[in-house]
């Protein structure tokens, strides 16, 4: 999707157009971090760099864009001008997507002239939040699910157009197996699931004459719904009918009561009429929290629709990531702020056997380098994976994560350290603000 450069706050302008003034063109670099996890949250997965890396590639300023910005009356015709050719013309370091990452470690870092790097703070942290968001959430259903097969049904209650795509693909990328969106599908690749409305069941005369209608469309693919009435009678009636129709019976599926139960229920009907391969899927309210209730209690369910919580990622709505500026003129800075800790300079981040240290970016340390250059002088230098590379990225990073870190029901934080040499350039910068205050 591409977005308009409009898309932003107007003080990012509104500073841009006084380092053009100033002719403030130093080269700064920008980090984005968490400075806490979310209370309920051990880690967070990366997302949303691929949105990223295409809008600092095709950030253009239309004319209709320049005849908005100067009906406003707030900039000088020379600024209004040169947003005409503007470009960015920077550096662009990240994490891989699909990375598990944690309190105080940069996921991202943009290096290009002030007023370059100052204007995408807001559209950055907008593209990664939501994608990030959304990620951490779907992992979490992912790492309760004990192999079970997991949809997005979200769409019809994320927030707006945007979100219900990004919440399709930051999902699957964070292990869920397919999305009730179809233009997702269309768009990234994901496979798309579907099975029926109440609504449909409603609409015939009576829940036989609904099964064998859907049924009769959908011979080899026919996933009913089996509650809208009474369920057990309803998971009789679909065995009955796709007996005698003589069509394969694909699954049905579970949207209310006690699934726990009825799902018992219903396994030992089907195989008792020998349709042992179909399948019982599960909806509704579902979460991490409710999928490991299920699970837990012994429900034989083969698949789970994961809808609204999921989507809107219910129980922690926001990830409090910063864009802060580390360094202007080859000179660390940071904020000194009460409660707004943050490290001086260009930093990168190493992930060992025993956690992860944040140190000096060029400074060597035991460890993977997890920060990479994307870009350079404004252009790619490496080729971004495709979804499905980074879902497998994301599978294999998170096996390899204690099992401590991945629970849903407590917090254990996993360690984060700081390098001597960081903590040295850190007590150096403080020292000289504190010198020239």
């Amino acid at each position: 999707m591409k977005i308009s450069p409009l898309f932003t706050d107007l003080y990012q302008l509104t500073m841009m157009n006084a380092y053009f003034k100033a002719e403030k063109r130093g080269t700064a670099s920008f980090e984005l971090f968490v400075r806490k996890l979310p209370e309920n949250r051990n880690y967070l997965v990366f997302a949303g760099l691929n949105d990223v890396v295409g809008l600092l590639q095709n950030y253009r300023f239309k004319s209709e864009d320049i005849d908005y910005l100067y009906s406003l009356k707030l900039f000088s015709d020379d600024f209004l001008d040169f947003l005409k050719e503007f470009r960015f013309t920077g550096n662009l370091y990240a994490m891989r997507e699909g990375e598990i990452f944690f309190q105080n470690e940069p996921v991202l870092r943009v290096e290009a002239p002030i007023y370059e790097a100052q204007l995408f703070e807001t559209a950055i942290m907008n593209q990664i939040h939501i994608s990030s968001l959304i990620a951490t959430k779907a992992a979490r259903v992912f790492s309760v699910a004990k192999g079970k097969k997991l949809a997005d049904f979200s769409l019809r209650r994320t927030h707006g157009f945007d979100a219900g795509m990004k919440v399709a693909r930051s999902s699957y990328l964070a292990g869920f197996d397919g999305t009730s969106n179809v233009l997702a599908g269309k768009v990234y690749g994901i496979p798309v699931v579907g099975t029926v409305a109440h609504s449909f069941i409603m609409a015939f005369e009576s829940e036989e004459e609904a099964f064998r209608a859907y049924l009769e469309t959908f011979p080899s693919n026919g996933v009913l719904l089996v509650d809208t009435y009474d369920t057990v009678e309803g998971v009789k009636r679909a065995v009955r009918v796709a007996k005698e129709m003589g069509v394969t019976l694909k699954g049905i599926r579970l949207d209310s009561g006690d699934v726990v139960e009825l799902s018992k229920v219903a396994r030992r009907l089907l195989d008792e009429a020998g349709f042992t391969e179909t399948k019982i899927i599960v909806s509704g309210g579902l979460d991490e929290y409710r999928i490991r209730e299920i699970l837990e209690k012994g429900a034989p369910v083969d698949a789970f629709g994961v809808g609204t919580k999921v989507g809107t990622s219910a129980d922690s709505p926001y990830i409090d990531f910063v864009y802060k500026l580390v360094e202007f003129n080859r000179r660390p800075v940071m904020k000194t702020s009460s409660g707004k800790k943050m490290y001086p300079g260009r930093k990168q981040v190493f992930r060992g056997k025993n956690g992860d240290t944040v140190g000096v970016f060029g400074e060597e340390l035991p460890g993977e380098p997890l920060l990479e250059k994307i870009m350079e002088n404004g252009q790619p230098v490496k080729k971004l994976p495709t979804l499905k590379e980074s879902r497998e990225f994301f599978l294999e990073r998170f096996s390899k994560l204690p099992e401590e870190i991945k629970r849903v029901d407590r917090r254990v934080e996993y360690p984060v350290r700081i390098s001597e040499k960081l903590k040295e350039l850190y007590r150096r910068t403080l020292s000289e603000i504190e010198r020239e205050s």
